[in-house]
């Protein structure tokens, strides 16, 4: 999963909509002042640090109360001046102790100031006074999810999509705290409906593509990043990150086909120890096996679009595919050695401790492919 362990990288992007609602029902008429405009139309272009400056040039001109104080805490929390956001975040929830938004704003930069336990109990208080709010808890189970147990962070995830089951980027972080957890299926589960919910997100779609691939599903991980890639719509970040994610799915491919091959060895080695195969039931064996595993290699390989396979064995990635297939190749040959040898305990041994020293040298390579990549999923 990609790295957000910064409880505030869980905020919605543009949550500022949250902010400028609840801004308009207690200061219904700041949209259409001098100052209060102009802020807005600043917000509208993402430059909160001219926003908040316009703001305070209008509390020195008006005084205080002439501005919305969540409004002006909320500008200078996204100009990442926290302290001082801090102090007008303090400022709303006095002026508004039943604002919801007001305690959510102010827990959100309590987590930008390294202040979690400030900051959860007051992201608490905005869920005891609007117990209705999806996000609320959804963001409180995001900022436990590692350190506390997957019981009562599943429990704060539960309420968060029962009260918000279309909210894509509620589904979204569900999943991503269900495949921290290694609930895959359920984590795809949460995936799909928030690519469905908003087909646009990026992020959504890229994780998507890697938890199919963790649950087997290789080349369809690889399709979805692909089809994530090839968007027009993507930002410079969302295209350099779904580039990144599909380069990791194509080396990937390979290699999981690799390790596959590793664990029949491994099970054939255990079965012919425990009882040992005649000729028949040994070619019987490597037959069926070797038949499954190239009508899977090769049925996965055509469902690939045509430019992914061309780009698997592209510049730069071909000695990844090399290498996989020569080592599936060395695998059967002692699958083979394994059925038709008549092999003893102490040489089955050194099978299997041959077999686990394949292994790490597969998760190795699996690790290297992901940091060349750049990953941070895991």
């Amino acid at each position: 999963m990609r790295d957000a362990a910064d409880a505030t990288g869980a905020v919605p992007p543009r949550a500022q909509g949250q902010v400028l609602k609840a801004v308009a029902r207690t200061w219904p008429g700041f949209i259409s002042g001098a100052v209060e405009g102009r802020a807005h139309d600043l917000i509208e272009q993402d430059r909160y640090d001219a926003a908040a400056e316009v703001l305070e040039r209008g509390v020195e001109r008006f005084g205080e109360r002439s501005v919305s104080a969540l409004l002006l805490a909320w500008c200078l929390h996204m100009a990442g001046r926290q302290a001082d956001a801090l102090t007008w975040a303090g400022r709303a929830v006095e002026e508004e102790p039943e604002n919801a938004d007001a305690m959510w704003l102010r827990a959100n930069i309590l987590f930008e100031l390294e202040r979690p336990e400030e900051a959860t109990a007051s992201l608490w208080a905005a869920i005891e006074t609007t117990s209705d709010n999806g996000r609320y808890y959804m963001q409180l189970a995001w900022v436990q999810y590692q350190d506390a147990e997957f019981a009562s962070t599943r429990d704060l995830v539960e309420k968060g999509l029962e009260r918000a089951p279309d909210d894509a980027w509620v589904q979204h972080i569900a999943g991503r705290i269900y495949d921290y957890h290694l609930r895959h299926r359920r984590a795809q589960r949460h995936y799909e409906r928030a690519v469905e919910l908003e087909p646009a997100n990026a992020a959504a779609r890229l994780d998507l593509a890697e938890v199919l691939q963790t649950r087997g599903r290789l080349s369809s991980g690889v399709r979805t990043a692909w089809e994530t890639a090839g968007r027009d719509s993507l930002g410079e970040a969302d295209a350099v990150e779904a580039q990144r994610t599909y380069d990791m799915t194509l080396r990937r491919w390979p290699w999981r086909w690799y390790e596959w091959a590793l664990r029949a060895a491994v099970a054939l080695t255990v079965v012919d120890w425990i009882l040992p195969a005649s000729p028949v039931a040994a070619w019987v064996l490597l037959g069926a096996t070797g038949a499954l595993y190239a009508a899977g290699w090769v049925r996965s390989l055509l469902v690939l679009p045509g430019a992914c396979r061309r780009d698997l064995i592209a510049k730069g990635r071909r000695g990844d595919f090399a290498g996989a297939l020569v080592r599936t190749l060395v695998v059967f040959s002692v699958i083979a050695l394994v059925l038709f040898g008549e092999l003893n305990a102490l040489q089955h041994l050194g099978v299997l401790a041959l077999l686990a020293i394949g292994y790490v040298e597969w998760f190795r390579r699996a690790y290297r492919i992901s940091q060349a990549s750049g990953d941070t999923r895991h």
